[in-house]
């Protein structure tokens, strides 16, 4: 089942129906109280990806669901704006930014970094792992596709080959969404991007 879209806003415009239509899907869908709370807590961080960014920012958000089994799904076209980039490059470069604080920051971040050119986010992209920046491969035409599973499996072994990734792991570690999402996935093509995230109850 697919819910109505909403759209929502970097200014907070939709949050509100938002978080209401998901707590309802998930009673309509038989979760208990601490099922839904979770479900409602997923919502408010993917919804959250929005904040702290420069500039007009609009996505749509909506929920698929089949039994108790959710993907909650963000999409927008995004044009980057020279405030943008400017905000981007710095959270990049001295991770001081609100827009790169926590793990779904790093994404955040991860995901303006992939839609500014090449050249203006080399010292982000040399930055490794270990400083807790996820890393997308391609996903054809262009686009990119990157998954917290295989972030995580990363992390993993560049601590098991005793490389310093103790920040990205104790970052994963306090996460709403590590701790609750079974996965999250990113994918950009152009100018859209989409980020889903996964949970079964």
């Amino acid at each position: 089942m697919k819910s109505p879209v909403i759209g929502l806003t970097n200014k907070g415009d939709g949050i509100t129906e938002a978080m209401s239509m998901t707590e309802r899907i998930g009673i309509e869908s038989g979760l208990d109280k601490k099922s839904v709370l979770h479900l409602r807590l997923l919502a408010e961080e993917l919804s959250g990806m929005l904040r702290g960014i420069a500039g007009e920012v609009a996505a749509d958000y909506w929920l698929e669901s089949d039994g108790t089994d959710f993907e909650l799904n963000l999409k927008s076209e995004v044009r980057i704006t020279s405030e943008m980039r400017s905000q981007f490059i710095d959270a990049s470069t001295e991770r001081k930014n609100d827009a790169a604080r926590g793990f779904m920051g790093k994404i955040r971040v991860m995901i303006a970094s992939f839609l500014i050119t090449t050249k203006e986010v080399m010292p982000y992209a040399l930055m490794n792992s270990a400083a807790g920046i996820p890393t997308g491969g391609p996903a054809g035409d262009g686009g990119m596709l990157w998954s917290m599973t295989g972030y995580r499996d990363e992390i993993r072994l560049r601590m098991e080959d005793g490389s310093s990734a103790a920040e990205a792991w104790d970052e994963l570690e306090k996460s709403i969404v590590a701790n609750i999402a079974d996965d999250v996935k990113v994918g950009i093509v152009g100018n859209n991007v989409e980020i889903t995230v996964f949970k079964s109850f």
